[in-house]
């Protein structure tokens, strides 16, 4: 199988594992015939994965975080190539929905077992995206982050504490495929899969081959209840709180009055239009862990 292995060298707040090395020793040679490549910038992984779909290559792995696993992604949908991932960033949160879990080693032979399925992506006012996109709190600190030279759990936790006492939920429109919600929320998520990342399931109902969006609304609340209700997402309990609603639609559009944040897979942006939300079902061959086989 010709595979390309696509590093992003500074993906995570540490780099401590030669994962070119790792791939030598521990992947499959008679299944993989593999090449090995650096990313030098953002978007690079991006057009790296193109060249890779001209050349006919059937398996891209994206080795880093949800941003890499982004890039390369988005440059795959709708091809023959599929796409693979050894995690290596912060938060890894499509990695572990997935179950290729955090460990390099431990990923490598799940690669080597792995079988193929095909899962839905999506996009928002065109813009590709695999894992969580939304709206509020989580879009504010994502937004912010990328100014930080090194992330991890505790850059997050550090930013989650400074800017929460700070923070006012903001009122937006939501527009599903069976009604329209106008009201304050602190946390609008948009997911295609569960996880954002260190364990923390934000979406536990969210699969990747149903053709719909799980959009999680967290109400407007003190510090206190909100802390509360954000504990939950570590035991997969969220949809208990009162805080928090869940509903599927195939496709969503939400709006605000001024200019506000939003994000996709982690990477925070602003938007100052309406977003427009949808699922491209089936979109991506994946591969994914052989669960006989771990």
């Amino acid at each position: 199988m010709k595979t390309l292995f696509i590093i992003n060298p500074i993906s995570g707040y540490s780099n401590k594992e030669d994962i070119p090395a790792l791939i030598k020793q521990g992947l499959d040679h008679d299944r993989f015939d593999y090449d090995i490549v650096m990313t030098a910038h953002r978007g690079h992984a991006t057009a790296l994965s193109e060249k890779a779909v001209n050349e006919a290559v059937d398996l891209v792995v994206a080795c880093g975080g949800d941003g890499t696993v982004n890039e390369v992604a988005k440059a795959i949908t709708n091809t023959e190539s599929a796409l693979g991932i050894i995690p290596n960033g912060s938060g890894n949160g499509f990695a572990m929905h997935i179950g290729m879990g955090r460990n390099t080693t431990k990923a490598i032979q799940k690669i080597n077992k792995g079988t193929f399925e095909k899962v839905d992506t999506c996009k928002v006012n065109g813009a590709f995206f695999l894992n969580l996109a939304g709206i509020g709190f989580d879009a504010l600190i994502a937004y912010k982050a990328e100014n930080e030279k090194k992330r991890g759990f505790q850059m997050y936790a550090t930013m989650v504490s400074r800017e929460m006492v700070k923070f006012k939920a903001e009122t937006f429109t939501i527009k599903t495929d069976d009604e329209v919600i106008h009201a304050p929320f602190s946390v609008v998520a948009v997911a295609n899969a569960a996880m954002y990342g260190y364990n923390f399931t934000i979406a536990p109902t969210a699969k990747l081959q149903d053709g719909l969006l799980d959009i999680v609304f967290i109400k407007e609340a003190s510090i206190l209840r909100t802390l509360g209700a954000s504990w939950r997402m570590l035991n997969n309990s969220l949809p208990k709180s009162p805080l928090v609603e869940i509903k599927k639609s195939k496709r969503v559009s939400i709006s605000t009055d001024k200019p506000y944040y939003y994000h996709l897979d982690g990477e925070g942006y602003t938007f100052d239009e309406e977003l427009h939300f949808e699922v491209d079902p089936m979109s991506l061959n994946l591969l994914v862990p052989d669960v006989n086989a771990l």
